[in-house]
């Protein structure tokens, strides 16, 4: 006869276990619900019909993956090199130049992808300086990272969009943002990426929160199992 017969240390362990995995797997469905409700956010704003630029950004932040437009002219000669890029199979730079505003102020333009056509020389592109306005989505800088190489700012050598670094090199004073262009169209080199490259942010969280919740079972089975102890049987008299 078998029966169930729990053990002191065994249960306590395992309710500290059960605690924690459920706690992650909880923890994983509210992260879950928080990354679809920002992910919603972004597409509408980068859906939305674009609105001016302020010159002054006093909350870089809140103007994240917001559709917008500026009018102005292109600093060509202090373009910067972003490496470490892919499009189409192909290897090459997202090229970002300073648009010179109407204000007066400056801000990085991620005019999109320039390939590699022999070694490291890049394909030929036109560099208008003429007045244009464009439209784009507003990006953030992004940390270089742990994995990231250093930037070679003598050799035009960026692998991250470093404000502060890349207005020292440009002598510019950039905004606190840059744009990503939109897509023109043109079969022209830049190839701009703006609004459908993606965002770069992943919802797997449902995924991880059935891993949790999984262990959490397991546990239970292995615990109930190693409680479970067959009985004696009595010698017929």
């Amino acid at each position: 006869m078998t029966r169930f017969n729990p053990r002191l240390w065994p249960t306590i362990i395992t309710l500290v276990m059960l605690t924690i995995l459920v706690g992650l797997g909880t923890w994983q469905l509210e992260r879950r619900a928080w990354k679809t409700e920002l992910l919603a956010t972004i597409a509408e704003r980068m859906n939305a019909a674009p609105v001016d630029l302020p010159a002054d950004i006093d909350d870089p932040s809140g103007w994240r993956f917001r559709n917008v437009q500026v009018s102005g002219h292109f600093a060509n000669d202090h373009a910067l090199d972003l490496y470490g890029r892919t499009y189409d199979g192909k290897a090459g730079v997202h090229l970002l130049v300073p648009l010179i505003r109407d204000d007066g102020g400056a801000i990085l333009v991620d005019r999109g992808f320039v390939p590699f056509v022999h070694d490291n020389a890049l394909a030929e592109f036109p560099t208008d300086d003429d007045r244009l306005t464009l439209t784009g989505i507003v990006r953030l800088p992004e940390p270089g990272g742990w994995f990231l190489p250093s930037a070679k700012p003598a050799e035009n050598i960026w692998y991250a969009v470093d404000i502060p670094a890349m207005s020292a090199a440009t002598g510019l004073r950039l905004a606190p943002i840059y744009i990503a262009a939109r897509p023109s169209g043109s079969a022209e080199w830049p190839a701009a990426t703006g609004g459908t490259e993606g965002t770069g942010i992943r919802n797997e969280h449902l995924n991880y929160a059935i891993f949790w919740f999984s262990m959490a079972a397991a546990l239970l089975v292995i615990y109930g199992m190693s409680s479970l102890k067959r009985g004696e049987r009595a010698e017929p008299s």
